[in-house]
């Protein structure tokens, strides 16, 4: 299965989140988890956890062409970060991703689609010419992360109706408080699964880093929000009913 997280404006946490959610995956459903960086725009994740590159994005496509139609070894191009957890890192620079995605996304895409493993790609910010759009016509289901300023909240509609045209089941994750209640989000976005969490902390990459590992950092409610939303995502993998859209007021 592949669960797709990205976003309309900026940097607003998909990286974080994406590992969050695999970390918090609920045990009950039995599945491993594997974060793929996929961000056309370039990786993180091999600089900000010290993980490297290689193995990663590069090597699974060749196992990929090599292994067509068997289970993805993700060992031989992962690295465990947790329980069930693993992480496949991009190539850093934007140029190289790219030029790698461009190509190979829709190879990459349909090679994990029907693998045993949830698959959460972190797909960096996906517009109608995103190589990442693969990815989403894949997906059972696709995240939208946005900040909850107005100007990035007035993006999100026409991404979540383009979305929908190839995803069975769009979300929206709005990082950070809003004034505005879950339903009239809901209303305005176009579907009914959105979700607030709390905004980036200031050590955001070192917090995440703890939480996927556990210990301490697993008391604090951003990770507890994160198991919540987990949950949620875990079980609502099927279309349900697209709210009527409304306006959204938003007081100066």
């Amino acid at each position: 299965m592949i669960v797709v997280l990205s976003s309309v404006r900026g940097s607003p946490g998909v990286t974080s989140w994406s590992l969050l959610l695999a970390a918090a995956w609920p045990a009950e459903y039995e599945a491993e988890r594997v974060v793929l960086e996929a961000d056309p725009a370039g990786g993180v994740l091999g600089v900000r956890y010290g993980l490297g590159v290689e193995p990663g994005v590069v090597t699974l496509i060749a196992g990929l062409r090599r292994s067509a139609g068997e289970p993805v070894p993700v060992a031989e191009h992962g690295r465990p970060i947790g329980p069930g957890t693993w992480v496949i890192p991009g190539p850093e620079t934007g140029e190289q991703s790219f030029a790698l995605w461009s190509r190979l996304a829709s190879t990459v895409a349909a090679g994990v689609a029907g693998d045993e493993r949830v698959w959460v790609v972190d797909a960096g910010r996906i517009d109608a010419a995103s190589p990442q759009r693969a990815f989403v016509e894949h997906a059972s289901l696709t995240l939208v992360v946005s900040r909850p300023a107005h100007e990035d909240l007035l993006q999100v509609p026409a991404r979540v109706a383009t979305m929908q045209r190839t995803c069975p089941t769009v979300g929206v994750i709005v990082v950070g408080k809003t004034r505005h209640k879950a339903a009239e989000l809901a209303q305005f976005f176009g579907t009914g699964l959105v979700w607030t969490v709390p905004a980036a902390r200031d050590d955001m990459t070192e917090f995440v880093g703890a939480a996927v590992t556990g210990g301490r950092a697993r008391r604090s409610w951003v990770w507890r929000r994160a198991v919540e939303v987990a949950a949620d995502v875990a079980t609502k993998v099927t279309h349900e009913p697209t709210p009527a859209r409304t306006r959204l007021v938003v007081a100066e």
